[in-house]
């Protein structure tokens, strides 16, 4: 019975040696990845074109929207020309700061990918 006993616990501790190694390994691949980032399948050169199109048309957009607007405002709604130059600059700044909160929710929450596929779709819409 102490012989049956003893091989029992010699086939628990092999088994947990064998678990402990390959988590060891497992550890070990996990942190040449994190730390050679050269290696990594993502990002990189080719997805480099897509947001500077995407940053050109925003940039492209905005301009175009507030020197045109100054002159909305004050013309058709017959707003004074202050008024229009504020709430022009207001929503200059508004838009600038946006991409901070984008940057927040990506980080904390929900990821680079998702959060500027969603933002820039909204974006597409609205405009």
């Amino acid at each position: 019975m102490a012989k049956v006993e003893k091989r029992d616990s010699l086939v628990v501790e092999e088994m947990e040696n064998k678990e402990v190694k390959e988590g060891n390994i497992e550890i070990e691949k996990m942190e040449d990845e994190l730390s050679n980032p050269f290696k990594r399948k993502k990002g990189g050169i080719i997805t480099m074109p897509f947001i500077f199109a995407n940053e050109m048309c925003e940039k492209l957009a905005v301009e175009g929207f507030g020197n045109n607007m100054v002159n909305y405002l004050t013309q058709q709604l017959n707003m004074s020309t202050t008024i229009a130059a504020t709430t022009v600059t207001n929503f200059k700044g508004t838009s600038s700061l946006t991409p901070l909160l984008g940057a927040f929710i990506a980080d904390s929450y929900a990821g680079r990918f998702w959060t500027i596929t969603v933002a820039s779709v909204t974006y597409l819409i609205v405009r």
